[in-house]
């Protein structure tokens, strides 16, 4: 049977992992969060007892992956940072990375989908680099592969990193501003490859997921081609939602169910800051 990954491209602090919760929440859909931090994380998800259903799914999926080799999955952390991070990313567009990193994401996917009964596979790893890869080596005919790219307020960005105490580290107001835009960049010369590639991509602003729940969950399943009605249901209703099996990602993931609250966001400009903001990211947030 065909399986559907849905991978959400975007910056850090822009709201990946709540839209990966939402749509995990589609029917025959999940949620897996930050699959790209398997290896940093030695294939175990960080804050989860040994007996949630959290954790009990992604030992499967360990000793899956390591059941037919001796590889050292901790050794194998240097081989994704090489080929997944924002510095790897022209090396991705031309499809220079490792033999041995292709057969590692490869054997990734194959350990997931294996013991996955859902359809709908939703990641939130964010890189485009590892969206350029997926396209490149996982995606195929038994691997239905779409995008989302999310974009968030950059003024909402930039004041979320510089909190301190978050599980993704704080940076300055000028860095936040730099790596926001840098980011959505490289987002964007993405998005425009795996378009020529022939993949789906959907653009979602976070204010509008927040604002407009229901109308844009119905574009998004229409831009990917998805059943999303009963997603649209639930979310008009604001009934509770499954935080499903996030292996990493926003400290929310840890809640075993959450409510969409309505957006805080404020329009107007109040400080030379802001405005500074949202000039610099204007061509990315326009």
């Amino acid at each position: 049977m065909t399986k559907t990954l849905v991978y959400i491209i975007g910056a850090g602090r822009s709201g990946t992992t709540l839209l990966d919760i939402v749509l995990g929440n589609a029917k025959n859909a999940i949620s897996l969060g930050e699959i790209n931090r398997f290896f940093r994380r030695s294939g175990v998800p960080p804050k989860r007892k040994d007996y949630s259903k959290v954790y009990k799914y992604w030992k499967k999926i360990r000793n899956d992956f390591l059941s037919d080799s001796d590889l050292d999955i901790k050794q194998l952390e240097k081989e994704f940072e090489n080929n997944e991070y924002h510095t790897s990313w022209l090396k991705c567009l031309f499809k220079l990375n490792s033999k041995s990193y292709q057969f590692l994401l490869q054997k990734h996917y194959q350990s997931i989908l294996r013991n996955t009964h859902e359809s709908i596979i939703i990641e939130s790893s964010k890189y485009p680099s590892r969206a350029i890869n997926i396209c490149n080596y996982v995606a195929n005919e038994n691997l239905e592969v779409k995008f989302i790219y999310l974009r968030k307020d950059p003024v909402s960005v930039v004041k979320s990193f510089e909190k301190k105490g978050l599980e993704q580290p704080s940076k300055g107001f000028l860095a936040s501003n730099l790596y926001y835009l840098l980011v959505n960049i490289i987002c964007q010369f993405s998005v425009f490859s795996i378009r020529r590639k022939g993949f789906v991509v959907s653009k979602v602003k976070y204010e509008d997921l927040i604002e407009k729940r229901d109308l844009e969950i119905r574009r998004v399943g229409e831009d990917l081609s998805l059943n999303l009605l009963e997603l649209e249901d639930k979310l008009k209703k604001n009934s509770p939602l499954d935080t499903g099996f996030l292996f990493d990602g926003n400290r929310i993931r840890l809640k075993e169910t959450l409510h969409l609250r309505t957006s805080e966001a404020n329009d107007s400009i109040k400080t030379g800051k802001e405005i500074f903001t949202r000039i610099f990211n204007y061509i990315v947030y326009r």
